[in-house]
């Protein structure tokens, strides 16, 4: 996508799926030390989700930053879904 295309699914993204999904998820979890971890992941979302935005704004359009915290911004997600198997459903 463009540049402004991408600047809008960050901030949309931040919105929806960090906020809204993943702390939903987070309460979730029956593990409390696990709790605390996921908090650090889902801020680990939002510092790769600032990077994307970052990398897209006028003038520091940067093709190269927005793949590299893409990547993390994966790498993060998939963490945060390993967290899943820890529920236990009573």
């Amino acid at each position: 996508g463009s540049f402004e295309e991408i600047l809008q699914y960050t901030k949309e993204s931040d919105a929806y799926f960090r906020r809204a999904k993943l702390g939903k998820a987070r309460k979730m979890l029956t593990d409390k030390d696990l709790k605390g971890e996921a908090v650090l992941m889902s801020n680990a979302v939002t510092f790769d989700l600032i990077g994307i935005n970052r990398a897209s704004r006028p003038g520091k359009e940067n093709r190269e930053d927005q793949l590299r915290y893409l990547e993390e911004l994966k790498k993060d997600i998939a963490k945060f879904l390993e967290l899943e198997k820890t529920i236990v459903f009573e």
